[in-house]
Protein backbone atom coordinates (compact mmCIF):
# COMPACT_ATOMS: atom_id res chain seq x y z
CA UNK A 1 0.00 0.00 0.00
CA UNK A 2 3.06 2.36 0.81
CA UNK A 3 4.02 1.78 -2.55
CA UNK A 4 0.91 2.89 -4.05
CA UNK A 5 0.61 6.18 -2.18
CA UNK A 6 4.13 6.91 -2.84
CA UNK A 7 4.15 6.39 -6.40
CA UNK A 8 0.69 7.49 -7.15
CA UNK A 9 0.57 10.92 -9.68
CA UNK A 10 -2.37 12.87 -10.93
CA UNK A 11 -2.66 15.79 -13.06
CA UNK A 12 -4.60 18.78 -13.24
CA UNK A 13 -6.51 20.42 -16.37
CA UNK A 14 -3.40 22.38 -17.20
CA UNK A 15 -1.30 19.04 -16.90
CA UNK A 16 0.90 19.72 -14.08
CA UNK A 17 1.64 16.83 -12.16
CA UNK A 18 1.39 15.74 -8.39
CA UNK A 19 2.70 13.25 -5.56
CA UNK A 20 0.71 13.17 -2.36
CA UNK A 21 3.84 14.92 -0.57
CA UNK A 22 4.49 17.61 -0.77
CA UNK A 23 2.21 19.23 -4.13
CA UNK A 24 -1.27 17.52 -2.93
CA UNK A 25 -0.54 17.90 0.88
CA UNK A 26 0.16 21.69 -0.15
CA UNK A 27 -2.82 22.22 -2.08
CA UNK A 28 -5.44 20.49 1.08
CA UNK A 29 -3.18 22.50 3.62
CA UNK A 30 -3.54 26.03 1.85
CA UNK A 31 -6.44 26.06 -0.40
CA UNK A 32 -9.84 27.77 0.56
CA UNK A 33 -11.45 26.99 -3.01
CA UNK A 34 -13.53 24.17 -2.86
CA UNK A 35 -13.58 22.97 -6.18
CA UNK A 36 -9.44 22.94 -5.97
CA UNK A 37 -10.25 20.86 -2.45
CA UNK A 38 -12.63 18.47 -4.25
CA UNK A 39 -10.14 17.88 -7.43
CA UNK A 40 -7.59 17.27 -5.22
CA UNK A 41 -9.35 14.74 -2.95
CA UNK A 42 -11.04 12.81 -6.10
CA UNK A 43 -8.07 12.79 -8.38
CA UNK A 44 -5.80 11.21 -5.50
CA UNK A 45 -8.55 8.86 -4.68
CA UNK A 46 -9.04 7.50 -8.30
CA UNK A 47 -5.70 7.38 -8.63
CA UNK A 48 -4.60 5.63 -5.29
CA UNK A 49 -8.45 3.42 -4.68
CA UNK A 50 -8.37 0.95 -7.05
CA UNK A 51 -4.73 -0.37 -6.47
CA UNK A 52 -5.44 0.03 -2.73
CA UNK A 53 -8.62 -1.72 -2.31
CA UNK A 54 -7.67 -4.97 -2.92
CA UNK A 55 -4.24 -5.11 -0.83
CA UNK A 56 -6.11 -3.19 2.34
CA UNK A 57 -8.81 -6.54 1.55
CA UNK A 58 -6.23 -8.83 1.88
CA UNK A 59 -4.63 -6.66 5.19
CA UNK A 60 -7.54 -7.24 6.79
CA UNK A 61 -8.00 -10.58 5.86
CA UNK A 62 -4.61 -11.59 7.24
CA UNK A 63 -5.27 -9.61 10.72
CA UNK A 64 -8.36 -11.61 11.13
CA UNK A 65 -6.70 -14.49 10.77
CA UNK A 66 -4.01 -13.50 13.15
CA UNK A 67 -6.50 -12.51 15.97
CA UNK A 68 -8.28 -15.80 15.46
CA UNK A 69 -5.15 -17.81 15.54
CA UNK A 70 -3.97 -15.76 19.05
CA UNK A 71 -7.33 -16.81 20.55
CA UNK A 72 -9.09 -13.40 20.38
CA UNK A 73 -12.31 -15.18 18.49
CA UNK A 74 -13.98 -12.15 19.06
CA UNK A 75 -11.75 -9.27 18.27
CA UNK A 76 -11.46 -9.56 14.66
CA UNK A 77 -11.94 -6.62 12.40
CA UNK A 78 -14.53 -7.09 9.83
Amino acid sequence: MLNVYSTALVTDDRGRKYRLDPELTDVIATSRDYDRLEWAWLAWRDATGPSIKPLYVQLVERMNRAALDSGNHGNTFC
